[in-house]
C-alpha cells in the first residue's frame, strides 16, 4: 500500500528524511523511494537501520528523564555523554516557562552531567537579546528560546542550526523520545521552516516545540454566566458586550482585556475580533512585492470599536492591563470574563485562585461561526554561530526539556499549554485541568497570523499595539487609530522590501 500510494513519485532526500522523523515512512517503504533519489548505497544502508524508536531520534546527543536504553540499530543513547559541560539556556519571563525547568534543574544536572544556566527575560528584552546573540561571532546562549512571531527573522536569516538529522540519530536521541508525538501543526509553525521561500512548514527542521504551546479561549465565571436566569454564554461579540454589561457590578468587571500598550492587546483581543468579524489581514505577496495590510478596513475599526465599547464593564485601570494584571484581577474574583492566551490563563486552575472551582471555558465568540483565535508557541532552537560540542550538549538537554515527562510535570504544575498530543489526553492532567481539552481544540483550530512570515512581525505589532492603546484611552477614535496603523505598516513593509 505505502509503494502504490507513492508510485511515480521522486522525492527529495529531505522528504524523506521528515517523513522517517515523524514514522510516517516505514523501514521497508525507505529503500526503494531513497534509491530514485540518488542518496548512495552507503547512506540507505545507514537510514534503513533506523527503527520506528530510532526514528523519534536526533542529530546530535540528547536525553530524556526516562531516556538509558539503547536505541535500536546505530548505537546506543547515553545520558551522560555530555557531563562536566556547560549548557546556557535562555527563555521567556513572566509566561511560567522557565519554573519547570528551574524546579527540574538539580535532577536534570544529576541525570546528564551537564551544569544548567537558565536566563529568563521579558518578551522584547528576549526578542533584543536573541537578536544580538544570533549575529554576534558567538552566542552566549547555547539554547534560544523562539515565539512563533520571529521565526521568520531568526530562524528565516539562516541563524539556527539545522537539527532534521539530529532528531534521526538513535545515539542522540532517546529511542522513546517520540517525535511523531509533535502534532503537525505546531511543527509547521514551531519546528519546521523553508528558509528559500521564507515560509513556515517544509522538510527542515530547526525548533523543537517547547515549552508552551497554545490558542486564546473565552474563560469566565460559571457561577455568574451560563446558569439559569444568567445571560447565555456569549458566542458573537454583541452577546459578548450584552453579556459583559449584564455581569457588571460594584464588585466585578464584566470583562477584562490586555488594553496596555501591549503587543497582546493585537494579538488576542483586537486580532480575533478581527478575523471573526470576517477580517482579513492582508492582500498581495511579499515574493512579487505587493504584500499590503488591510488595518483601516471596516472588520478593523469595527473590531477595536467593540474593545472600546466594553471600557464602562472593564476595570476601570484596563488600560495599563498586560495579560499578568488580567489574570491577577480574574484569580481574585474582580472578572467574569476574559479572551485570554489559554496557557496564561490556565493558572486560574492553579491551587492561589481563589476561583478555581467556579472557571469554565468557551470557544472565543465569532460574529462568522467559525470560533478560533491567533496560533501562539514556542521552540526551542540551537544557534549556529556556536562550537559544535555546545551544539550537542544543548541538543542533548533540549530532549529532555521536550520530552513526554518534562512536559507532562509543567503543565500539572504550571498549567501551561502542551505542545505533544499525548500530554493532551493523559487521563491525570485532563482531571487536574479540565479545560486542557478545550484548549488543544482551539490549538488546532487556531489561525496563523498572516505577517507572521516575514521578519517584521513584531514591529508593524508593536507598531498597531500602540494605536489601540491610544483608542482606549480616549486620545484617538477607533477610524483614526486604524488609519494611523494602516500608514506605518506600509511604512514597514516598503522598508522591507515587501511593497514597492
Amino acid at each position: 500500500m505505502e509503494q502504490d500510494a507513492w508510485a511515480g513519485r521522486t522525492e527529495s532526500a529531505a522528504e524523506l528524511g521528515r517523513g522517517i522523523i515523524e514514522g510516517r515512512i516505514t523501514r521497508r517503504g525507505f529503500i526503494p523511494r531513497a534509491a530514485l533519489t540518488g542518496l548512495s548505497v552507503a547512506v540507505i544502508g545507514c537510514v534503513a537501520k533506523v527503527d520506528s524508536g530510532a526514528r523519534n531520534s536526533g542529530n546530535a546527543e540528547t536525553s530524556d528523564s526516562s531516556a538509558s536504553a539503547p536505541a535500536a540499530g546505530g548505537g546506543s543513547f547515553d545520558p551522560m555523554k555530555y557531563a562536566g559541560q556547560t549548557v546556557r539556556i535562555l527563555l521567556v519571563d513572566r509566561e511560567r516557562d522557565d519554573l519547570g525547568l528551574r524546579d527540574k534543574k538539580s535532577e536534570l544536572e544529576a541525570a546528564t552531567g551537564l551544569k544548567i544556566e537558565i536566563t529568563a527575560l521579558a518578551l522584547d528584552a528576549l526578542d533584543q537579546s536573541i537578536a544580538q546573540n544570533l549575529r554576534a561571532p558567538e552566542s552566549a546562549f547555547d539554547i534560544v528560546h523562539i515565539v512563533g512571531f520571529t521565526v521568520a527573522s531568526t530562524v528565516g536569516a539562516g541563524l539556527l542550526e539545522d537539527i532534521t538529522g539530529y532528531v534521526s540519530a538513535p545515539s542522540r536521541t532517546p529511542a522513546d523520545y517520540d517525535f511523531a508525538d509533535f502534532p503537525k501543526g505546531q511543527l509547521d509553525y514551531a519546528g519546521y521552516f523553508n528558509v528559500q521561500t521564507g515560509e513556515f512548514g517544509g522538510d527542515t527542521l530547526y525548533l523543537i516545540p517547547g515549552i508552551e504551546s497554545g490558542s486564546c479561549m473565552m474563560f469566565y465565571r460559571k457561577d455568574l454566566l451560563g446558569g439559569p436566569g444568567q445571560p447565555a454564554v456569549p458566542t458573537t461579540w454583541a452577546e459578548y458586550l450584552a453579556a459583559a454589561k449584564a455581569l457588571t457590578t460594584s464588585d466585578v468587571a464584566g470583562s477584562a482585556m490586555v488594553g496596555a500598550n501591549d503587543v497582546s492587546n493585537f494579538l488576542v483581543d483586537w486580532y480575533t475580533r478581527f478575523i471573526t468579524m470576517g477580517g482579513q489581514l492582508i492582500s498581495g505577496s511579499k515574493n512579487d512585492k505587493t504584500l499590503t495590510t488591510r488595518f483601516d478596513s471596516p472588520e478593523a475599526v469595527a473590531a477595536l470599536q467593540n474593545m472600546i465599547d466594553l471600557l464602562p464593564y472593564s476595570p476601570s485601570a484596563v488600560t495599563q492591563y498586560g495579560f499578568t494584571e488580567a489574570l491577577e484581577a480574574f484569580k481574585s474574583g474582580k472578572i467574569a470574563m476574559w479572551p485570554a492566551w489559554a496557557t496564561i490563563a490556565g493558572a486560574l486552575y492553579g491551587p492561589d485562585s481563589t476561583v478555581k472551582d467556579k472557571v469554565a471555558v468557551a470557544p472565543m465568540p465569532a460574529d462568522d461561526g467559525k470560533p478560533r483565535a491567533i496560533r501562539g508557541g514556542w521552540g526551542l532552537g540551537i544557534p549556529r554561530n556556536l562550537p559544535q560540542a555546545n551544539k550537542d550538549a544543548a541538543y542533548h538537554l533540549m530532549t529532555y526539556l521536550t520530552s513526554k515527562a518534562f512536559e507532562k510535570y509543567q503543565v500539572m504544575t504550571y498549567e501551561t499549554d502542551p505542545n505533544r498530543a499525548s500530554t493532551a489526553v493523559d487521563a491525570e492532567i485532563v482531571a487536574a485541568l479540565p479545560y486542557i481539552p478545550a484548549a488543544v481544540k482551539a490549538i488546532e483550530s487556531s489561525q496563523t497570523l498572516e505577517i507572521a512570515n516575514i521578519p517584521e512581525t513584531l514591529e508593524i505589532v508593536g507598531k498597531v499595539a500602540r494605536e489601540i492603546n491610544l483608542a482606549l484611552t480616549g486620545a484617538l477614535d477607533a477610524r483614526t487609530a486604524m488609519a494611523n496603523a494602516q500608514a506605518s505598516s506600509l511604512v514597514t513593509l516598503k522598508a522591507g522590501g515587501h511593497l514597492v
